[in-house]
């Protein structure tokens, strides 16, 4: 009831005050939102590294200890892809935009131009995420099996999660873009049309 009759005394208001409400709403649910996908982005961006930092050392290690060959080389594959991914997670992390000395306006610029960078990093990940990594694992199971350290039956089972892994990561970025940052963007671009209005 409260809310139906905001939502009159809302639009018997002048434009002027309707559009003043409707910005200092959006600005809020946008905030919130921003906030809530930087927190989210800030445990994400820390697991990944701790899950690196574990990596490379127990593959520089498998380089030493695997007596086969395509296995080193697996495993120096995966050691130079996490450095890689350790870098890029320090990028991300460092251009975050951050609220300084500017307009709003900039500030939401800066924001939409972070969201569609990763967004199109996110929708690309099969190619830099998901196959590098799931290609250093088979060559590192192959070796085991080319070896005679392992039977079929156990690499082909190998083999069996490393895609089914490959499958479940492409489709939760897909779900991320949709979920994530299609939303965001889109409420920033209403935000920015709308204060285009002033």
């Amino acid at each position: 009831m409260m809310e139906d009759e905001l939502i009159k005394i809302w639009q018997s208001s002048p434009k002027v005050e309707q559009v003043k409400f409707e910005k200092s709403r959006l600005i809020l649910d946008l905030q919130s939102s921003l906030l809530s996908l930087s927190r989210l982005a800030k445990y994400g961006i820390l697991v990944e590294q701790i899950a690196v930092i574990i990596i490379v050392p127990v593959f520089l290690y498998s380089i030493y200890w695997v007596p086969h060959l395509l296995s080193k080389i697996g495993s120096l594959w995966i050691v130079a892809w996490s450095i890689w991914y350790m870098s890029l997670l320090r990028r991300i992390k460092r251009d975050k935009p951050q609220e300084q000395d500017q307009t709003y306006l900039d500030y939401l610029n800066q924001w939409k131009s972070y969201l569609g960078q990763n967004k199109k990093l996110t929708g690309s990940a099969l190619y830099w995420y998901i196959l590098p990594p799931i290609t250093g694992c088979i060559l590192f199971a192959l070796g085991f099996y080319l070896g005679n350290a392992m039977g079929f039956q156990r690499f082909a089972v190998h083999i069996g999660i490393f895609l089914i892994l490959a499958i479940i990561i492409h489709f939760y970025f897909k779900w991320i873009i949709r979920t994530v940052y299609n939303p965001r963007l889109s409420k920033i671009d209403k935000l920015i049309q709308v204060m285009g209005e002033d």
